[in-house]
């Protein structure tokens, strides 16, 4: 059962998008102990607004048009407002009638090929060296000069083994490594935006809200 699927987090909600059953976990991700902590609560009650916001979009879609909406990458916040990336698939429930009264789902961490398990070992350095820039913007050119390849045999290698390119990956640490500035020290978002390789404040905050559903000004409010 899918309930019982190590690392996958199930989910069913009813017509008006209430919680009606969650394995343990998808709970626990949310620092719960039980299901019935959840049941009868919608997103709006668990999670920051302005996700809650997307994930109350994506289901309209699925019960309006009837059909499931697989492969969405997006971010989850646990409650310290710590990201991390998932892959959610959705799908509507049918009653006898074949009209939709709900939707199921499952959650799991987007890691499309563990790092240490593909056979790509120049990808892995690639990985690596993004993973641990710690100024300004990557070369995505200059990485592909050092290791003899060229610009469009890096994006495909990557893309096979983490499903994003470099430059979607690169943005995505940034992101990352800004939500922990933002909760961790007081620094100016022109500081943390140019540190990361944003040419602007307006830049960061676009990049930041467009991944995050909330901007750095919020994000900081909420969880610093």
């Amino acid at each position: 059962m899918l309930g019982e699927i190590k690392g996958v987090s199930f989910f069913v909600k009813d017509k008006n998008f209430r919680l009606i059953f969650a394995n343990p976990y998808f709970y626990r991700r949310l620092g719960l102990q039980s299901q019935q902590e959840l049941l009868g609560k919608n997103d709006f009650e668990l999670f920051p607004e302005p996700l809650a916001k997307k994930f109350r979009k994506d289901d309209e879609s699925v019960m309006k048009e009837k059909l499931p909406k697989l492969g969405l990458i997006e971010l989850f916040l646990n409650q310290q407002g710590t990201p991390a990336w998932y892959t959610t698939n959705k799908f509507p429930i049918f009653n006898k009638q074949k009209k939709p009264i709900g939707i199921m789902g499952t959650v799991q961490k987007y890691e499309k090929v563990p790092v240490n398990h593909t056979r790509d070992k120049e990808m892995e350095m690639v990985i690596e060296e993004l993973r641990v820039h710690n100024e300004g913007t990557p070369s995505i050119a200059m990485i592909a000069d050092k290791y003899g390849i060229s610009h469009r045999q890096l994006n495909r290698r990557f893309k096979e083994v983490t499903g994003l390119t470099p430059q979607q990956f690169s943005v995505q640490v940034r992101i990352e490594k800004a939500c922990k500035l933002l909760k961790e020290s007081s620094r100016s978002l022109t500081d943390i935006g140019y540190e990361l390789g944003f040419c602007d404040q307006s830049a960061f905050t676009a990049q930041f809200r467009k991944r995050m559903s909330m901007t750095p000004r919020q994000y900081r409010k909420q969880y610093s």
